[in-house]
C-alpha cells in the first residue's frame, strides 16, 4: 500500500490574468478549482496510475470537506484528522510573466491534532507500506517531525519517499529515507548553493554529483528535477539525465508531484530505473498539459511514453 502525507493540504484555484498590473485592477478569467498540497496531488496522480493509494493528512473548514468530497469522487481512499483551523486557499496566475503563485500558510495545528494523525499513521504502518512524506509544514507542527516519522516507520518495516523542503528536508535526511526527489530549488538551499553554473552543463552535472551524494549518504533512489532542464536520476548503480519532454505547457504545477507518483509507482511496482525514468518524465511531461492542478491523463502519459525509447 502507498500512503501519502499532507499536512498542508490547499484549495488551489487557478487563473489566468492577459497583464498582471501592479498597484492596480487585475480581471481573473478561467478559473479553476482543484485539491491540492503536494501529497494530494501525488494521490491524484497514483489514482490516474491506477495504484491503490490513501490519502491522509490534516483537513478542516469548507476547504477541508472540499478536499475530503474530491477524494471521495475520484474514489481515493483517505483517513484524514479534521483539526479547527480552515485549510488555506492558494491562487496562481498565469501571466504574460509565467506563473505567479501566491500560497497562504495554512491553520495553526495544535498539539493534540498532531498526535492524533501520528497515532492513526502508526496504525497504517505495515510492513512494506511506502509512505509519500511531502510538502510544507503548517504552523505548529516542529521541522523535525519527518525525521521522526521517518524512523518510527523504519522500525515497523516500511519504506519512506520525502519529498520536502528546508529544515523539513534538512532534518528529514537524517533518518535516512529511502527516496528522495528535491527540485533544483530546494537542492541549491540544501547545499547552501547558489544559481551561478556557468552553463545548462555544468548545472546539470553538479545536480548528478549531488543526487550521488545523497544516495551514499542513505538513500536508495534520488532524483533531482528541473523544471524545463529535465530531471536527473541515480540509484547508486546508473545516474541518468533526461531532457524534459516538449509537450504543449498548459500549467507547469503538479508536475514535480506527478513525478514523485511516477516514482513511487515504479518502485512499489518493482521497476528498474530506466524505466522509472521513462515513467517519471512521461507523467510529468502529461501534468504540465492539464489546466489547474489536476493530473495528467492517462491517454497523455501512454502518448508521450511512446516518444520515450527505451535506453
Amino acid at each position: 500500500m502507498i500512503i501519502t502525507v499532507t499536512l498542508n493540504p490547499a484549495v488551489d484555484k487557478t487563473a489566468i490574468v492577459d497583464d498582471l498590473v501592479l498597484g492596480g485592477v487585475n480581471e481573473l478569467r478561467g478559473c479553476i478549482i482543484d485539491a491540492g498540497g503536494k501529497g494530494i496531488n501525488v494521490s491524484k496522480t497514483l489514482r490516474v496510475l491506477n495504484k491503490p493509494n490513501m490519502a491522509c493528512g490534516f483537513i478542516g473548514g469548507s476547504n477541508g470537506e472540499l478536499i475530503r468530497k474530491e477524494m471521495q469522487k475520484l474514489m481515493i481512499m483517505s483517513d484524514f484528522v479534521s483539526v479547527q483551523g480552515e485549510l488555506r486557499c492558494n491562487l496562481k496566475v498565469n501571466t504574460v510573466f509565467g506563473m505567479t503563485e501566491f500560497n497562504e500558510p495554512g491553520p495553526q495545528i495544535r498539539p493534540e491534532e498532531l498526535v492524533q494523525l501520528t497515532n492513526k499513521l502508526m496504525q497504517h504502518a505495515k510492513p512494506n507500506t511506502l509512505f509519500i512524506l511531502s510538502g510544507s509544514l503548517p504552523l505548529g507542527v516542529p521541522d523535525d517531525i519527518y525525521a521522526k516519522w521517518t524512523e518510527a516507520f523504519h522500525q515497523r518495516g516500511c519504506r519512506v519517499f520525502l519529498d520536502a523542503s528546508g529544515e523539513a528536508l534538512r532534518k528529514g535526511l537524517e533518518a535516512k529515507p529511502e527516496y528522495l526527489k528535491p527540485n533544483l530549488k530546494e537542492l541549491l538551499a540544501l547545499y547552501n548553493h547558489d544559481n551561478d553554473f556557468a552553463s545548462n552543463d555544468e548545472l546539470i552535472a553538479w545536480a548528478k554529483e549531488k543526487a550521488e551524494e545523497l544516495h551514499r549518504n542513505g538513500a536508495k533512489m534520488v532524483a533531482v528535477s528541473l523544471g524545463e532542464l529535465g530531471a536527473v536520476f541515480t540509484d547508486g548503480f546508473d545516474t541518468i539525465y533526461m531532457p524534459a519532454k516538449e509537450v504543449k505547457v498548459v500549467s507547469p504545477v503538479g508536475a514535480g508531484d506527478a513525478m514523485t507518483a511516477a516514482m513511487a509507482y515504479g518502485v512499489d511496482s518493482g521497476m528498474l530505473l530506466h524505466d522509472i525514468v521513462r515513467y517519471a518524465m512521461a507523467t510529468a511531461a502529461g501534468a504540465c498539459m492539464t489546466e489547474g492542478t489536476k493530473p495528467p491523463t492517462k491517454e497523455d502519459i501512454v502518448m508521450i511514453l511512446r516518444q520515450i525509447s527505451r535506453f
